[in-house]
This record gives C-alpha cells, sequence and structure tokens, in this order.
C-alpha cells in the first residue's frame, strides 16, 4: 500500500474518531445526570449504613450493660436498694434519665428517688415473660417531667433461674434525635427513626418543619403524593419484609431521594428502620463541578484525538502482535496456556485420544524447602521433559502451579501406559539433576472422541486422578477405572458405614509395643479392622482414606476410643494387669471444639485412668492447625499422654517439637528403613537425641529385623512397635501375648 492511501485512510479514520468524540460530548452530557443520580443514590445508601450503625451500636451497647447488670442482681426483692446505688454511675455515663428496678408486683425503684407502680407498662409484661426490648415513644409516667422518652428493659433471673423482675433504662427521645442529626450533603441530609407502624421515633434537626411535625410517615406521604399511591405501597412492602429500600417522592414540586434500612437488635415483634432523605438539590450542586471538569475533559480528549489515532495506527501492528504472544503463552515456561491449547485444539481434527491430567505430590514442599526460585526452575524443567516426551502432534500446557496438561494419539491403554511410564521416569530423574526432593507425578487420564469442552475433559482427568491422590502407591489412573471400580465401592462403603457400626463390624486389634531390651509387652496401639458379616476383611486403607473424606471419620474415631475403654474395664474387672492402649485421633476429630471434653467424659464414665487411653494425633494433623499447641495443654490437664504419630511420614519439622509438646514421638517406617545407610542413621541418631533432651519418649514403628531392634537399643529407644516381635492381633490372640510376655505385676 502506497503513503498516499496510508494517509487517506488515516484522514478518513481520523474524521471518524472525531466526529465519535464530538457525539460522545453531547452524549456525555444526558449520562451526567443518570451517572449523579446513581452516585448520590449511593452515597445516600452509605451515609444511611453508617447512621443504622451509629444507632444499632447505641441499642447494642445499651442492652449490653443492661445484661450485664441483670446478671448481678440475684434477689430483687432484697438487692434493689442497695443495687440501685450503684446503678446512679450508670445513668450519665450512658445518657440514661434513670435506671429502675420493678419487683414482680411491678412497683419500680429508681436512681433518681422514685418508687411507683409501673405494673401497667407493656415492657414490663413483657419483661416478666421474658422478653428484652425498647419501647416506641412513650409519654414519662414517672416523676413530674412528662417528656417523650424510650424505655431499653430486660428480665431479672433468680438464683433459680426464674424471673424476679424487670430491669429498665429510661432514654430521653431527643437523644436518638441528636444521634441521627449528624451532618450529610452539605447539611441537606434528613435523618429518620422510624417503627413498624410507620410512626416517627425520632427526627435529624435538618428537618423541614412539616415533616418534623409529623407523626407517621404514610400520612406525611399521602399528604404530598395524592394519585402516588404505588410510593406508599412500595415503602410499605419494604417494611413489612424489613428490607433495604431506595427510591423518591415528591413534595410541593421538589423531588426527594430516600434511604431506608431496617435496625437489627430489636425483638422480632417489634421492627424499627432508619430513613435518610436528601432534595434533588444535592443533585445539581454536585452537577457543577463535575459539568466544568466533563467539559475540560472533553476539550482535551478532543485534542489529542487526532494524536493518539496516528500513533494508534502506527503501533496497532506491533501491539497486536505483542498481545497475542500475552495471550496465549505461559509467562513461566514459555510454551502454551490453556487458552492457546484450547484454539490449537479446536483447529485439530483428533479422533479418539488420551487426555491426561498431571501434577507432583506435595510440590509446596519444593518452595517451602528449596525456595519460590528452585520451584519455578523445576516447573521449568518439568515443562521441558513434559514437550520432550510428546510428538508433533500432540499438545500441551501449564494450568496453573504445577499443574499441566497434554494429550496423547495412541490406539490403546497399554501404549498409553508404556509412554506415561517413560515419562515418569523422566520426570522424577529431575530431583537429582536440581539436587531438590523427590518428585512424586500424578496422572489422571480421560478417553473421548469429543474434544468440543477442553474444561469439561481437564476436570474429567482430575477426577480420575482422585483416585491416586496422597496414595504414593500408583502414578496414574484411567477415568474408566474410577468410574467402574473406585466410585461404586466407595459408594458401597458409605452405604454399608452406619450398618457396620450398629453390628459391630469393625473390631479393635492391637500391636504390642514392646521393651527393645528385655522383650517383655509395655503397651500397644489400637487398630482398627472392618470385618463384614460374611467374614470378608476390609483394609484400613480402603475405608479409612474415604471417611476422612467424608467425616466419617470422626464417628469411627469416637467408635474405637470406646471400644478400647470398654475393653479395658473389663479386664480391670476381671483382674488382669492393664497396659497403655493407644488410640488414634484424626484431623477431623481436632477440629471439634468439644473433643477434649468429650474423650474426658468418656473414661470417666468408665472408671478408668487416662494414662492406659494414651492419645496418638498423626504429624500430618498438626500441620497448618494453629490451635494444636492449645489442644495439647488441653489434653495433658485432663490428664492424656500424647503420642505425636508417623513422625518423618513427610511433613517433620524438628523446631515445631519445642512448641508442641508429645510425650512420646512415634517414628514412622520410613525412617526406620534408614538402618543400614549411614547418612539415615545420623538422621535417627539426631532425631532421636533431640526428642530424648526435650524430655520425650521414642516409639519405633515398622520394625522388621533384628538389625533394626538392635540399632535403636543404641539409640536407647523406650519401645518398639512392629512385625518384628508381633503383627496386629484380635483382643483374644492379644491377651494371650499379654500373659507370655507381659511383666509380673
Amino acid at each position: 500500500m502506497t503513503y498516499k492511501k496510508i494517509s487517506k485512510h488515516t484522514f478518513i479514520i481520523l474524521i471518524f474518531a472525531l466526529s465519535m468524540v464530538i457525539l460522545a460530548v453531547f452524549r456525555c452530557s444526558f449520562l451526567i445526570r443518570d451517572t449523579l443520580t446513581l452516585e448520590v443514590k449511593e452515597n445516600l445508601k452509605d451515609v444511611t449504613a453508617q447512621n443504622a450503625l451509629a444507632v444499632t451500636q447505641e441499642l447494642t451497647d445499651k442492652f449490653n450493660l443492661l445484661n450485664s447488670l441483670s446478671s448481678g442482681i440475684t434477689d430483687v426483692s432484697n438487692d434493689s436498694e442497695e443495687y440501685i446505688q450503684y446503678l446512679k454511675v450508670y445513668t450519665d455515663t450512658y445518657r440514661f434519665k434513670r435506671i429502675g428496678i420493678i419487683d414482680r408486683q411491678g412497683i419500680t425503684t429508681t436512681t433518681d428517688g422514685y418508687r411507683q407502680d409501673l405494673s401497667f407498662r407493656d415492657f414490663y409484661q413483657d419483661g416478666m415473660k421474658g422478653l428484652s426490648g425498647i419501647t416506641n415513644n412513650i409519654t414519662d409516667a414517672v416523676g413530674d417531667v412528662h417528656e417523650s422518652i424510650n424505655v431499653f428493659s430486660v428480665p431479672i433471673y433468680n438464683a433459680q433461674n426464674e424471673i424476679d423482675g424487670v430491669l429498665y433504662a429510661t432514654y430521653c427521645t431527643e437523644n436518638f434525635s441528636e444521634l441521627v442529626s449528624i451532618p450529610s450533603f452539605d447539611n441537606l441530609g434528613i435523618s429518620c427513626i422510624i417503627n413498624q407502624d410507620a410512626d416517627f421515633i425520632a427526627i435529624s434537626d435538618t428537618a423541614p418543619d412539616d415533616l418534623r411535625n409529623a407523626v407517621n410517615l404514610m400520612d406525611y406521604l399521602c399528604q404530598y403524593n395524592e394519585g402516588h399511591e404505588t410510593t406508599i405501597s412500595v415503602v410499605r412492602q419494604h417494611m413489612d419484609d424489613a428490607s433495604e429500600h431506595v427510591g423518591s417522592y415528591t413534595n410541593q414540586d421538589q423531588r426527594y431521594y430516600y434511604c431506608m434500612v431496617p435496625l437489627h437488635n430489636l425483638r422480632s415483634d417489634r421492627q424499627w428502620f432508619l430513613l435518610t432523605i436528601v432534595p434533588e438539590q444535592v443533585l445539581w450542586n454536585m452537577a457543577k463541578p463535575i459539568n466544568f471538569y466533563v467539559t475540560r475533559l472533553m476539550l482535551i480528549i478532543f485534542a489529542i484525538s487526532a494524536c493518539s489515532i496516528i500513533l494508534f495506527l502506527y503501533f496497532y501492528r506491533k501491539q497486536k502482535k505483542e498481545l497475542l504472544e500475552l495471550a496465549y503463552s505461559d509467562s513461566l515456561t514459555g510454551g502454551d496456556n490453556f487458552a492457546a491449547f484450547q484454539e490449537k485444539l479446536a483447529r485439530n481434527n483428533y479422533g479418539r485420544i488420551y487426555y491426561v491430567a498431571l501434577d507432583m505430590q506435595n510440590f509446596k514442599i519444593i518452595n517451602t524447602t528449596c525456595g519460590v526460585t528452585k520451584g519455578d526452575e523445576t516447573l521449568r524443567e518439568i515443562w521441558k521433559v513434559l514437550c520432550n516426551n510428546l510428538h508433533s502432534d500432540e499438545l500441551c500446557t501449564r494450568i496453573s502451579a504445577d499443574r499441566f496438561f497434554f494429550l496423547v494419539c495412541e490406539p490403546d491403554k497399554p501404549s498409553v501406559e508404556v509412554r506415561l511410564n517413560k515419562l515418569n521416569s523422566d520426570l522424577e530423574a529431575i530431583s537429582s539433576r536440581l539436587n531438590i526432593p523427590r518428585l512424586f507425578p500424578l496422572m489422571g487420564i480421560y478417553e473421548t472422541s469429543d474434544h468440543k469442552d477442553p474444561e469439561q475433559i481437564y476436570g474429567k482427568a482430575i477426577q480420575a486422578k482422585s483416585l491416586i491422590k496422597g496414595l504414593r502407591t500408583r502414578h496414574y489412573a484411567f477415568y474408566d477405572d474410577l468410574d467402574i471400580d473406585q466410585i461404586s465401592e466407595n459408594h458401597k462403603i458409605e452405604d454399608d458405614f452406619e450398618s457396620g457400626i450398629q453390628n459391630k463390624e469393625f473390631q479393635v486389634w492391637y500391636q504390642p509395643k514392646v521393651d527393645p531390651y528385655t522383650g517383655n509387652l509395655l503397651g500397644a496401639e489400637a487398630l482398627i479392622r472392618w470385618i463384614k458379616q460374611d467374614g470378608s476383611l476390609l483394609p484400613p486403607s480402603k475405608f479409612i482414606p474415604l471417611f476422612e473424606k467424608n467425616g466419617n471419620i470422626a464417628a469411627l474415631d469416637e467408635y474405637v476410643f470406646r471400644a478400647v475403654c470398654e475393653q479395658q474395664q473389663k479386664w480391670q474387672h476381671d483382674g488382669i494387669p492393664l497396659y497403655p492402649i493407644s488410640v488414634n485421633i484424626s484431623r477431623i476429630s481436632l477440629y471439634f471444639g468439644d473433643i477434649v471434653q468429650k474423650y474426658k467424659d468418656i473414661i470417666d464414665s468408665y472408671h478408668l485412668d487416662a494414662r492406659y487411653l494414651p492419645l496418638e494425633i498423626t504429624e500430618s494433623a498438626t500441620v497448618n492447625n494453629s490451635e494444636i499447641s492449645s489442644l495439647i495443654d488441653q489434653f495433658h490437664n485432663a490428664g492424656f499422654t500424647l503420642l505425636l504419630d508417623d513422625f518423618g511420614s513427610g511433613y517433620s519439622s524438628l523446631s515445631s517439637l519445642n512448641v508442641m509438646h508429645f510425650d512420646t514421638i512415634k517414628l514412622d517406617k520410613s525412617l526406620i528403613d534408614y538402618i543400614g545407610d549411614s547418612n539415615g542413621e545420623k538422621l535417627l541418631h539426631s532425631i532421636t537425641h533431640l526428642a530424648q533432651s526435650l524430655g520425650m519418649n521414642i516409639t519405633a514403628e515398622g520394625v522388621e529385623t533384628a538389625k533394626q531392634v538392635e540399632f535403636l537399643k543404641v539409640e536407647h529407644c523406650t519401645d518398639i512397635q512392629g512385625y518384628y516381635f508381633s503383627k496386629p492381633l484380635p483382643v483374644e490372640q492379644f491377651v494371650q501375648f499379654m500373659k507370655e510376655h507381659g511383666e509380673a505385676r
């Protein structure tokens, strides 16, 4: 295209743009009023909300004071005279006219020295029914000054929790008027408090005389809104619904905007509203400076439009290219983002293929231990490995963090598995190459020939991955496996839980804890086994993770704890020496606020000593639980011994041992398996000596060889649990084990 043609096109575009600017100026003038009207309404809502908050806070403070004072009166007939002197100090502080106590006969004794029968007052009768509240405007019947007041009242309960009288405080209505007389909208704003019958409770000083003299809002609106029943009907509807409302009405050719919000802290049968009104004059006052600046702004826009358009044409092509790159590339890896993935997918004519969702289990450990920079480097390396494992016609993208999504074009599952196994090996090799904690890839695979909704496909792949999340036994799972096997099996397990509890299909087995030096029994850990009525055994790995997800684990925890208490009580009754039998508490159970008291009550109901029921809290349950230190102290105060289970399974923080004061740490089998490796033994030596220096005992889990036992003896391990001494035993076999290996007591 020649320069002349470009200039011609630029000129046409410039003229068009300038025309649009001129039209925008005119259009803006029409929009200013609408915008300002909306702004006035928004400001009106804000002011109303602030005033409502002030009134609500006033009501709350008064009720809180009366409730606090009433709790100190236990006998109205004997305490009122003495207590009334104490109440005097609160009259001035809280701007009460008086505070009084009314006895069961309706006789009041007040802080300003009056004694009078108020049994006829509704607030007294409501108080004797146990109702607190504040009255609408009433005339003061006590004393000589019969002014408009509002009365706060609360019932007084005696030591037998019976209503013994009413504590009330008289509040001058004019105080509410002062409260709502906060200047707003250049002193043009008007605030009122009305009740559910639309009667005025209080009106701000800025209100015109006709409004200040009005008694009822509806009557006032009818006076100036003849033929506008809709406005009155709408206001009434929102009052009946106790809902916020913004509207307008006309008074003597002057338009007013109003906002009405309900006030809280009143009884359900009594509702007040905060009403704020502003005249349309506020709108014009606001419009003057805005019109001035908008006009100047339009002139400036008009002046720079030509330059802007020319520059736009010059940079348009370059910016378009940069924006496309930004919109379709991942800032971390430089590869395709999900938008680019979707677009390329739509352009390709794929048949039946496999979609794979990939992430790394506990990837955050890398960011935590090695730093975010190292984590980003790891993600870029994962991207490179992923791209190297894909064919030229296969797509991939990074969704976010360590979540990746790609497709594999293979004819069948075995071919896909071969490729994913290679990919998994290449990904695991990154750990040694970058000197980071071991990567554990997790992949969910979804097979389909329908590629119209990539987001839904990704969701299906994520569902497949959830089948193996947290197991560390498999690296990938197919959606078909999830649909056919796992979902139906999980549903059946969930459905059978209640009947399993009722039929006592859940049995407690006991794995002994043994003295490594003498071989004598020191205690045991209670482990759950689900033996169905048909005699089949459901492994804990099948139902424990599921119950941790759906919340049934809390009920199972309590079931096991009660079962162990019942067994300990039986042994105690039969004269069999008791050993500490530790019981596991899951993460979910720890989130119940009454967990400590509940378990203490259970032990007390069986008349057992808490030292024979130590509790095991898994190391993972202490992560991201800000209340764990407080819970540990509460359990200790209740007499429980606490064991930190699975220490070293992946969440360990040695510094946390000084904060969480466990009595015993249980070394996870993954640490015990280090025995025989020099570096691993050094790590075990450091952990055991650190824990012992903090006064903790050491229990070793998963001990299977004599070599491990000898090493743990050297490290002065307190007790050993594992197949070397015994597998978990049903109760009858455990009793026999106690007889054969128990110390003479």
